[in-house]
């Protein structure tokens, strides 16, 4: 998306409003003198002009922010008992705002499904939980100050969504909602699976392994990618990446995208390096891995974006920079893509998050962590 230019009609407005204004002056002071007259005109177009530029905020348009900005799950009063650190009181099925939010974003989005309340969510309560009782130290304080909620639902229409909370017009936390059928794999065959759901069935396909083989389990798939989602609450809270609420964000002079984004959109690779990046769509099938794999992976390894998912926009890269550094950086956890060609590899490569393009980007990470 571009940002707008200010349209014609309301510049002639603007200057026939300046004239009107320094000729009522002019009758009511009676000035004489023409320098006068001419430097209190160049006055009044330096006060207007600064006024509306301050006026008009930079960056692309927001489609979400009145979504976010009106749903009561962003008020802090709608939370209690946050001091208790049980993770079972934060826990719910899908209640009435949490949909009505779900369908709101979704209506954005242009997306028809519609969500529902688990019919069992005990069992998937239990796994959740063995996610949240596994992370480090660092990490759990961090959740625990910041995630307030977690909601679980069937037919998300993705496999989960994040919000924030604010508390006087202040970003403290956020929530997540999961949709429990998508969550139905381990580990590694989740990542996989979400990987090679760029491209079309072919010849070749793609295996990652971010688990060794005892610990390649479902509640481990879940929270690789609640750690993906907590990556957006921590954006907003931290003030890492422009505010969700604001109606246009930009991402200029923001430390953590410089030289990387211009705008949630678009990277400053897309008409040199990488310039297949434009074309990557996850979980659209859209692309041949056979006539692009080459155009992708090796050129990914000279970039500073960690994973492919991490080069999808701006917001996904800061969150799975954030889930690769607890990963591969924290927690020293295996992760290594292989692409196969009848089962045998022909291409591998690792996590990029320990590589020297992404130096800001850790010590940024490593900030945050050791709070």
């Amino acid at each position: 998306m571009k940002c707008k230019s200010i349209s014609h009609p309301f510049s002639f407005r603007f200057f026939a409003m300046q004239r009107k204004i320094l000729f009522v002056l002019a009758q009511v002071l009676h000035i004489q003198s023409r320098m006068f007259l001419c430097r209190l005109f160049v006055l009044f177009i330096l006060i207007f002009e600064t006024f509306y530029s301050c006026k008009e905020e930079a960056g692309d348009p927001n489609p979400y922010a009145d979504v976010l900005s009106s749903t009561p799950l962003s008020k802090i009063e709608n939370y209690v008992g946050l001091e208790s650190r049980d993770w079972s009181s934060r826990i719910y099925n899908l209640d009435k705002q949490a949909l009505d939010y779900v369908n709101e974003l979704n209506r954005v989005d242009g997306f028809t499904e519609s969500p529902s309340p688990i019919k069992n969510i005990d069992t998937f309560k239990s796994i959740l939980l063995d996610s949240l009782s596994s992370q480090t130290l660092q990490v759990r304080s961090l959740l625990e100050n910041k995630l307030f909620r977690i909601y679980v639902c069937e037919n998300l229409g993705g496999s989960a969504v994040t919000g924030i909370v604010r508390k006087e017009g202040k970003s403290i936390g956020g929530f997540v909602i999961l949709d429990a059928n998508t969550l139905n794999r381990n580990a590694n065959d989740w990542i996989s699976y979400k990987e090679n759901s760029t491209f079309q069935k072919g010849n070749l396909r793609i295996r990652i392994r971010i688990e060794e083989e005892k610990q390649n389990t479902k509640a481990n798939a879940l929270r690789y990618i609640l750690l993906h989602e907590f990556g957006h609450i921590l954006s907003e809270t931290e003030n890492i990446g422009p505010s969700f609420f604001s109606a246009k964000r930009s991402y200029t002079n923001l430390e953590f995208y410089k030289e990387v984004w211009k705008s949630e959109k678009v990277s400053y690779l897309d008409d040199s390096l990488f310039t297949v990046r434009p074309r990557i769509r996850f979980y659209s099938g859209s692309l041949s891995l056979e006539d692009n794999w080459e155009k992708i992976y090796p050129v990914l390894l000279n970039t500073p974006f960690p994973t492919l998912y991490s080069a999808a926009n701006a917001d996904d890269f800061f969150a799975d920079s954030f889930v690769s550094y607890v990963h591969v950086v924290l927690e020293k956890k295996p992760w290594e893509l292989e692409i196969l060609k009848n089962d045998k590899p022909i291409f591998k490569m690792g996590n990029g998050i320990t590589t020297d393009s992404l130096e800001v980007q850790r010590k940024i990470l490593e900030k945050i962590l050791s709070q």
